[in-house]
């Protein structure tokens, strides 16, 4: 995938995702003080020690949510913090088992759901030193436990529970470890290496999954084969170099352009396919808005606007992909002949085709 910077919409939307990641993992440890209430009520855990517990996980929380509300985020690898948050509910499980007494054995199961976070997010490597935080911080907990007099388990029952844990933790960390590899390389696969988008296999396995859902629920979508309009004269006057920019700015320029849920794919070449969702007249109105916004660019920093020609056609459920796709090969052949630089659908270009090939 092209190393190219990201557009702000594009970062508007991750830090929105990210913000609601946070907001999420603040209803967990809510939930978690919602236990911890219980057994307090129960007489299983010291009341100010509850609040302690409860207000650490309420600062952590604020902490992580204002970094991404305020961007202060973004100046970091990732973005995400995913590790940072995972130290931090590990820490905060040991802050936690500290005052459980006799159910700190319970309490250890916490420390399995912090990793399950790091699934496609962090490597292997990484989530094994993370197990590393447990292992020192829960025979800390339970030596402070020892001092500050709280009743819990035996000593040899506390060392049974960390070596089960020690056990558990490491094989947890092993297989998210390996669902990160598996999205790392299944996007490598299914993404066009120089603009990022998506390639030609995966938007026929996509448009093979939403046919089969359209078929079941009528659910109306559009296809729009999209090309660019004397991509070779760029090519020859301004290099090859300048012909990949132009194809990664308007991969930037689709993504930022087209609806959410609507897909755009490299097809081949110069040429991209778009798979819209929505009856003919709300996926014309999407896709003529991309042709506009191509319009108004000056893509790879050329110094005219690159136009596009794009043909449309509606999915039926009487006809397959293949059908579909020349439908819309049909359109765009039609949009070319008619002078570039527009929006033909299939259907009503037939006869202006037919014309000009005569």
């Amino acid at each position: 995938m092209a190393d190219t910077p990201y557009t702000p919409q594009q970062i508007a939307r991750a830090q929105k995702l990210r913000l609601q990641r946070c907001l999420s993992a603040a209803l967990f440890y809510a939930a978690c003080a919602g236990i911890m209430a219980i057994a307090t009520y129960l007489g299983r855990y010291p009341m100010q020690a509850w609040l302690v517990v409860v207000a650490a996980y309420g600062l952590t929380n604020l902490v992580f949510i204002a970094s991404i509300a305020s961007g202060f985020n973004l100046r970091f690898a990732d973005p995400s913090l995913t590790a940072a948050q995972i130290v931090a509910a590990l820490l905060l499980c040991s802050l936690t088992a500290t005052f459980s007494g006799e159910l700190r054995g319970l309490i250890t199961l916490a420390y399995l759901i912090p990793l399950q976070f790091g699934a496609f997010a962090l490597s292997t490597p990484s989530l094994m030193r993370l197990c590393l935080i447990p292992a020192i911080t829960l025979p800390m907990a339970v030596a402070t436990s020892v001092w500050l007099g709280i009743p819990g388990p035996r000593l040899e029952l506390e060392l049974l529970h960390w070596c089960a844990l020690m056990l558990v933790l490491p094989f947890s960390a092993f297989v998210s470890g390996r669902l990160f590899e598996y999205g790392h390389y299944k996007k490598l696969s299914d993404h066009d290496e120089l603009s990022g988008l998506l390639n030609r296999r995966a938007a026929l396995a996509y448009l093979d999954q939403l046919t089969r859902l359209s078929a079941g629920n009528r659910v109306p979508f559009c296809v729009a084969l999209v090309d660019f309009d004397h991509f070779k004269q760029i090519n020859d006057t301004w290099g090859h170099a300048r012909g990949d920019a132009v194809i990664c700015e308007f991969a930037r320029i689709a993504r930022d352009t087209l609806r959410k849920g609507d897909m755009i794919a490299r097809w081949g070449g110069e040429e991209f396919l778009a798979i819209l969702h929505g009856d003919l007249q709300q996926s014309h109105t999407s896709i003529e808005r991309l042709r506009a916004a191509c319009e108004q660019a000056h893509c790879g920093g050329l110094p005219h606007p690159t136009t596009i020609s794009i043909g449309l056609a509606e999915h039926t459920d009487e006809h397959s992909i293949p059908w579909l796709i020349e439908r819309a090969d049909h359109a765009l052949y039609a949009a070319k002949s008619a002078g570039r630089n527009r929006v033909e659908v299939a259907g009503t270009c037939t006869e202006r085709r037919h014309a000009t090939a005569g």
